[in-house]
């Protein structure tokens, strides 16, 4: 069987003659990274330089950066691309004083579906500061499908991880979250082909720590852990598939995930080799997905959360270093972390 990259805005762009004889004439700057990639397997960023040619200034990168395999967190210096012969300016932890060079803004990142994850976040807070940019988003699928699940962002909570006015799954495409967001651009969207086929085409990391499709079908109940002194399994083999902490309760972990739908687990016990518990021993679960249509990961989430604080002793919330409730700015909100500490679950 032939598994093939659904075709995505940039495909459709790559096309469309007419555009990019405009942008030939232009200064255009591309956000996107070497996981962007066009339905030939292409990186897109190459494939757009084989058809304006020099008009293509520079690229911006977001977190993780332009090889899309930096470390979550960690801040990326800006750099040059010798295939491209161009900059590359990294918008995740490099000085933002240089001025602004192009006229044409070319967005192309996959996004996962969720309010936390940066790339959306990014995008507008450029936008927000560069107002005069014209914009061109060359949309993809969202893995997660158009369900809306969680909390709307409560504005008190604001921040990189919850940066816009929808709910924490938010159900829309990178397209649809910046033209929402943004009403001082002139924004034009190269739509893509919208139906959500997990496992139909190859998933290709949109960041290190999403290999999978299990993994990105996951995350939304598993990096709420990233609230939690629980690893959700960054720094192993199989980071947003497994779940673990020193010490953990495995017969009643695994007495919960019996009732839970669409996954089955493993008994796990790992070493992470970055990020939470590094280099100690961790006892949990590997989760297999087993149907997701019938997974409701967001709800799996919040109930783990809820079972592992009122089960695992040594349960502690993680501040950021603002002193913020890192599970309140995921959420974008606090009512969940505060009902747990008023009414404790039944066990």
């Amino acid at each position: 069987m032939l598994f093939q990259l659904p075709e995505s805005g940039i495909d459709l762009l790559l096309e469309d003659n007419k555009t990019l004889e405009y942008l030939s004439s232009q200064r255009v700057g591309m956000m996107t990274h070497q996981n962007a990639l066009t339905q030939t397997y292409q990186v897109s960023a190459h494939a757009l330089q084989e058809k304006i040619g020099p008009a293509l200034k520079c690229i911006f990168s977001p977190e993780h950066g332009w090889s899309g395999q930096v470390a979550e967190g960690e801040k990326v210096a800006n750099g040059f691309d010798s295939h491209l012969n161009i900059p590359i300016f990294s918008l995740y932890g490099a000085s933002s004083s240089q001025e602004l060079e192009v006229d044409v803004l070319i967005i192309d990142l996959q996004d996962v579906g969720l309010r936390c994850y940066t790339y959306g976040a990014t995008c507008a807070q450029f936008l927000d500061k560069h107002s005069a940019l014209e914009v061109i988003v060359c949309d993809r699928p969202n893995p997660l499908g158009p369900r809306q699940k969680g909390p709307p962002l409560d504005p008190a909570f604001r921040s990189l991880v919850g940066y816009f006015d929808v709910p924490f799954q938010h159900g829309k495409t990178l397209g649809e979250l910046i033209l929402n967001h943004n009403q001082n651009h002139e924004i034009r969207i190269v739509s893509c082909q919208h139906d959500h086929k997990p496992y139909h085409y190859p998933w290709i990391p949109p960041s290190p720590n999403l290999p999978t499709w299990e993994a990105a079908l996951l995350y939304p109940a598993l990096v709420l852990l990233e609230g939690t002194n629980i690893s959700e399994g960054r720094g192993t083999s199989f980071p947003f598939t497994c779940l673990g902490a020193p010490d953990l309760d495995q017969e009643s972990l695994f007495q919960f995930l019996k009732t839970q739908k669409g996954i089955q687990a493993r008994p796990l016990t790992f070493m992470p080799q970055s990020g939470k518990w590094k280099g100690e021993v961790c006892t949990g679960a590997h989760l297999l997905l087993t149907d997701y249509g019938h997974l409701e990961a967001f709800e799996l989430g919040m109930e783990l959360v809820a079972f592992l604080k009122n089960t695992y002793a040594p349960f502690e919330w993680i501040k950021d270093k603002k002193q913020n409730y890192f599970i309140d700015l995921l959420l974008g909100s606090d009512g969940f972390r505060k009902d747990l500490e008023r009414t404790p679950l039944a066990v």
